[in-house]
């Protein structure tokens, strides 16, 4: 059955457009979904994600030209097991078997609530910076984005952002001595 075929069938009858897209790409699909899953994921995993991409690719069948869908059905089964990828190895690396994880001491636990108070004064201190100060060191610091790219965000050329950002660092060092002086 042509593409086209595939498309006028599920324009009379979607209840058997549908089944007639699944036979024609489920093999398709499938393929491209267990070669990004197959080093993180389950067979449950895979057959999820081709669910989520046929009912993707189905809620968009009214739209598409013939022309283009096979194209389309597999840069969707692509960016879906792109999406599982992330958050299969996300939650692996984050998931600690219980067996294994180690016991938090009295220690650690006060080494945590310092962390986290020194967080809390680190930013409290930028916030009191003023802008763009403030913006400029938390997107180059803490989201890692490029210097032109804040410039942009904050109206500046790159070379006034990257002055502001040594002299708001000079001062939030001065700052934090003083605090840890304290």
């Amino acid at each position: 059955m042509t593409d086209c075929e595939l498309l006028a069938l599920f324009a009379q009858s979607p209840a058997q457009g549908q089944r007639a897209l699944y036979d024609a790409y489920a093999n398709y699909v499938y393929a491209i979904i267990f070669r990004i899953l197959h080093s993180c994921g389950s067979r449950e995993d895979v057959e999820d994600c081709l669910v989520e991409t046929f009912t993707e690719v189905i809620s968009h069948l009214p739209e598409l030209d013939s022309t283009h869908l096979k194209a389309y059905i597999g840069q969707a089964a692509r960016n879906r097991a792109a999406n599982y990828y992330r958050t299969l190895t996300k939650r692996q690396q984050y998931t600690t078997p219980l067996e294994t994880a180690p016991e938090q001491s009295v220690s650690h636990v006060q080494e945590d609530m310092e962390h986290r108070e020194l967080q809390k004064l680190l930013l409290q201190s930028i916030a009191e910076l003023g802008e763009p100060d403030a913006t400029i060191l938390i997107q180059k610091y803490y989201y890692g984005r490029r210097m032109k790219e804040i410039a942009h965000m904050v109206g500046l050329s790159p070379n006034a952002a990257q002055v502001r950002c040594s002299r708001a660092l000079k001062r939030l060092r001065t700052v934090l001595a003083d605090w840890r002086d304290a």
